[in-house]
């Protein structure tokens, strides 16, 4: 009875609406808490901005830069974390632009080189070069230890800058890349997964959720292994590996052969919907110098093995069979940092499904290597190219360019390969050369238990390694610091041709920082070397207007008697800089406009009456008034 009355007692106490509230409460309540959490974390700005451009730096409004934080969308708890190159790009699209968009991994960024020396750096100078009456951006989006899961989810990004063409290479990362079926930040096979946890990455809900099982994992780490993750030694290469072997045509290497298909196809599939031209590259790597990393049994022979046959074959002069022998060692490798030779497979196979254009990279790298053999003629280790490789790999992207007509069905003719020797200092090969051996200090060059004693054993003897040293050492000092910290240091010594050579680098780095271009500038005027000075500047106004730039535009058009555009030039630098008024005063009297010369006469007289400048002025302006001859223009 008891049990009766009390239930009689709740459903009179709850009318039918109400009770359908409360359960509608009680069902929403996750879901509000949900929306609540995420406008919370948005709010605070939990996470940082992920997005794959953000606004240009101070001065730089009409332009977007990459997210050099953007990688942490894959990386969750690297100590390293890799970051685009840094770049600016246009934030409206000219009338006249032609954009174009590269995707790859680390060979694509340049490593281990700075920007300057990266192929798409080089093919931008040459497109530029080739079609001066247009805008020609390309911009790179490459990153080391990615692969092509990184690349589709930046895909449905980079689709929104009004891309014209699309150039791929990529591959050697499929496996331990970030995703990847190797890697340390896999997280399974399932395709449909993966590309759901990279859309869920957009809410900082997920975010939260997604670091905090991070650190779990790593209290676990410290827990059983008792180290952490920040305490593992050396490079990327080591951070991302999971899985050390994975034997040809097993089920992980054939997992990874199928993301890398399917993926691919799905980013090509993409850019055709948008009408963006895709072109595709080849991939190479070094085979003749290169001996696998690990070898296993199998029925398909062994690594090693293999490699022995293709030096025996190469010993005797048989080049057919050894360049056969080195692929198979290559293939067979269980350690994949090398892309296997069916995914070039893979790469003609679309390319010819979806009939885009294709880069024989292969024989390019084979024409430039003894007996066809490529090795370390254009590799500095087991898949980055040196400086002349990434040049090759530039000219082929240039020429499968022209060869199918895209940028347009007329291309002037012009000598690419001077493009070779710019933009290259010796900094960037002692740099290059310090970070390879950094690199072969670890593992896979070295036993996995061995520690990297680089840093330790090494003893820099000059500036260039100085300086090399420090960036490898110093995450906030990069290439282009180095450049211009050594730019300045030629200057002190009075090598002004060095000192050139330093800011020309930079400028090919990032063509648009005028600061770079204000510093050669500089030199030039020191070096009396106007009209290069002049074409200097006048291009740097087109990125940036500045003092510096129309205050020697004003002088060096001064200097050639071409006193309207002098003043033209002058009257838009800082009239507080008393060498500026005084040219511009010079101009006026020249010009034979003395009213308006004697207006910036009294405004030098103002601001610095005890000048140099103003006695000169003084006598130059009695000479004009007295109709007496006056002397010739010189730079003052």
């Amino acid at each position: 009875m008891k049990k009766s009355v009390l239930n009689v007692t709740h459903e009179n106490n709850l009318s039918p609406i109400k009770h359908k509230l409360f359960w509608l409460i009680t069902l929403l309540f996750p879901i509000i808490l949900l929306i609540l959490t995420e406008v919370i974390l948005r709010f605070i700005n939990y996470g940082g901005n992920l997005d794959l451009f953000i606004d240009g730096p101070e001065g730089y409004e009409n332009y977007l830069r990459c997210n050099p934080n953007v990688a942490r969308r894959y990386f969750t708890f690297q100590s390293i974390v890799p970051s685009p190159p840094k770049q600016l790009m246009l934030r409206i699209k000219p009338s006249n632009g032609i954009r174009i968009f590269v995707i790859g991994e680390s060979s694509t960024a340049g490593f281990p080189y700075g920007n300057n020396v990266s192929f798409p750096m080089y093919l931008q100078r040459m497109l530029k070069k080739t079609f001066p009456d247009k805008e020609i951006e390309v911009i790179n989006i490459s990153m080391s230890a990615i692969n092509s899961y990184a690349l589709l989810d930046l895909v449905d990004e980079i689709v929104e800058y009004e891309p014209d063409v699309l150039l791929i290479y990529t591959g050697h990362n499929e496996y331990y890349g970030a995703l990847g079926v190797g890697s340390t930040q896999s997280i399974g096979n399932l395709r449909w997964f993966i590309r759901a946890y990279l859309y869920l990455e957009k809410f900082r809900t997920f975010l939260l959720i997604r670091d905090i099982i991070s650190w779990i994992k790593i209290k676990f780490q410290e827990l059983f292994n008792k180290s952490t993750i920040e305490n593992l030694p050396g490079t990327l290469m080591e951070e991302v590996v999971a899985e050390q072997i994975i034997p040809y045509k097993s089920l992980l290497y054939e997992q990874g052969k199928q993301q890398f298909k399917e993926n691919i196809e799905r980013i090509i599939k993409i850019a055709k919907s948008k009408n963006i031209k895709v072109v595709i590259s080849e991939l190479v790597s070094n085979l003749k110098d290169q001996k696998p990393f690990i070898s296993v049994d199998s029925k398909y022979g062994r690594a090693d093995s293999c490699f022995q046959k293709a030096q025996y074959y190469e010993s005797v002069g048989n080049y057919i069979k050894a360049k056969e022998y080195y692929i198979k060692s290559k293939d067979l490798d269980a350690l994949r940092f090398r892309a296997p030779e069916e995914f070039n497979d893979i790469i003609h196979s679309l390319g010819k499904k979806y009939n885009i254009a294709f880069v024989p990279l292969v024989k390019y790298f084979e024409k430039e290597s003894p007996n066809e053999l490529i090795g370390n003629n254009l590799m500095l280790e087991h898949l980055h190219p040196n400086k002349d490789g990434y040049f090759l790999i530039a000219k082929a992207f240039y020429n499968t360019l022209k060869e199918n007509k895209i940028i347009s069905t007329q291309w002037n003719i012009i000598n690419i390969d001077e493009e070779k020797k710019n933009g290259f200092t010796e900094l960037d090969s002692v740099y290059a050369d310090l970070s390879v051996k950094r690199l072969k200090s670890s593992w896979p060059f070295t036993p996995k238990n061995r520690p990297n004693d680089f840093f330790t054993e090494f003893k820099p003897t000059n500036i260039l390694e100085k300086l090399s040293l420090k960036i490898l050492q110093d995450p906030e000092y990069s290439i282009e610091t180095a450049h211009m910290d050594l730019g300045k240091y030629y200057e002190q010594k009075g090598e002004l041709d060095k000192a050139l050579l330093e800011y020309y680098a930079l400028i090919n780095s990032i063509p648009q920082e005028v600061e770079f271009q204000i510093n050669a500038a500089t030199v030039l005027i020191k070096m009396k070397k106007y009209d290069e000075a002049y074409e200097l500047l006048k291009n740097s106004l087109t990125y940036k207007k500045t003092s510096f730039a129309y205050k020697w535009l004003g002088q060096i058009e001064l200097l050639r008697n071409n006193y309207s555009q002098a003043i033209y030039y002058l009257r838009k630098a800082d009239m507080q800089d008393s060498q500026v008024v005084f040219n511009l005063s010079r101009a006026y009297y020249y010009n034979k406009q003395i009213v308006e010369g004697d207006n910036y006469f009294y405004l030098l007289q103002s601001i610095a009456p005890k000048s140099r400048y103003y006695l000169y002025l003084s006598r130059l302006r009695n000479l004009v008034k007295n109709n007496m001859e006056i002397p010739k223009i010189e730079i003052n």
